[in-house]
């Protein structure tokens, strides 16, 4: 009975539909398509205003409590 069934089930596949040209997992895409980062995160390429800025002043020095 599981054999009919997994008959039945494989008969139903589909088949994957085409990869277009710029799909990384497409072998005729161009050469080098997954070297480094999008362009959006390289330096320089894009600003986030709404980001905080980063900390410029030195940390504050660390606190200690002993003990007596």
């Amino acid at each position: 009975m599981r054999v009919l069934a997994l008959i039945l089930l494989a008969s139903c596949a589909v088949e994957p539909s085409a990869l277009t040209a710029q799909h990384p997992a497409n072998p005729s895409a161009d050469t080098g398509r997954l070297a480094g980062a999008p362009a959006t995160l390289r330096p320089g390429v894009a600003s986030y205003v709404d980001v905080p800025a980063l900390r410029t002043d030195p940390a504050p020095a660390p606190h200690h409590h002993h003990g007596s």
